[in-house]
C-alpha cells in the first residue's frame, strides 16, 4: 500500500499539476487544475483549467468558462493544427487523467 501511494505522489510531482477545489454559490464543484500546458515548438505555459465536477466523477470542460490565459493556450494549440477551439463541452474521466481539449477544423 505504501509503495502505491509513493508512486502516485511521484507521478503527480513529475507532471507538475495540482488542484484546488471550490464550491460555487449554486453548489457546483469546480476543480481548478494548474499545470504546464505543452504547446508544440514553444515553451510550456502555466495555466489553470476550470473543470466542473460531474455526479459520475467525470469533469466537464467549457471553453467559455476558462481564464483568459487558458483560452489563449487552447487557441494556440489548435492554431498549430490549422484549427480553432471547439465551443462545445468536453469531458475527461479516469484515474491519472490530467487534461484534455478539442479543436474544430476551420475548413
Amino acid at each position: 500500500m505504501t509503495v502505491l501511494l509513493l508512486l502516485a505522489a511521484i507521478v503527480a510531482k513529475t507532471q507538475g499539476a495540482y488542484d484546488e477545489v471550490r464550491e460555487t454559490a449554486d453548489g457546483e464543484i469546480v476543480v481548478m487544475r494548474t499545470f504546464d500546458w505543452e504547446i508544440e515548438g514553444q515553451r510550456a505555459k502555466r495555466v489553470t483549467v476550470h473543470w466542473l465536477l460531474q455526479e459520475d466523477g467525470s469533469m466537464r470542460y467549457d471553453f467559455d468558462r476558462q481564464p483568459a490565459a487558458t483560452q489563449d493556450a487552447h487557441r494556440r494549440s489548435c492554431a498549430l493544427q490549422g484549427m480553432q477551439p471547439s465551443r462545445g463541452v468536453g469531458r475527461i474521466s479516469g484515474e491519472g487523467t490530467i487534461h484534455g481539449f478539442s479543436c474544430t477544423d476551420l475548413r
